[in-house]
């Protein structure tokens, strides 16, 4: 049986802020590569999903931040690198990933799927500084 790659928690903060932040950027690249052909139409799309989705992010996104945050709070202080999230969200992550490419080759217009990448995108940007702001609080303490 291989060990479990194992990190200090407050690593963990960071690993998560980094994922979502990655994913968020990676869908809106997407969205910006989708709506930016509609030139100005385009872009103000691209702008009113954006602005949205700071809302998705703190209203939405963020109570799933803080309850991860909240969960790891009560991890040892070494712990599994992949234990940043419980497993039943990697299960949710994989229903995502599946509807993301099911979109993608639907027969929806670019146009609104770059607004809903860009608001799905830009609200994981927004709620991944929950995660940083939980780890820089970890480093603090000590």
């Amino acid at each position: 049986m291989l060990p479990k790659p194992e990190v200090q928690k407050k690593w963990l903060y960071f690993i998560s802020g980094l994922l979502w932040l990655a994913v968020g950027l990676f869908l809106c690249m997407r969205a910006f590569f989708w709506l930016e052909p509609l030139g100005s139409s385009g872009m103000l799309l691209l702008i009113l999903a954006l602005l949205a989705s700071y809302f998705v992010g703190r209203w939405g996104l963020a109570r799933i931040a803080f309850r991860n945050l909240k969960r790891l709070d009560k991890k040892p202080e070494r712990i599994c690198c992949f234990a940043f999230q419980p497993l039943k969200s990697y299960f949710i992550i994989a229903i995502m990933i599946v509807l993301g490419i099911t979109l993608r080759r639907s027969s929806l217009p670019r146009p609104l799927l770059g607004f809903l990448y860009a608001l799905m995108g830009g609200g994981l940007i927004t709620a991944s500084f929950i995660y940083f702001e939980g780890g820089l609080k970890q480093f603090q303490k000590g």
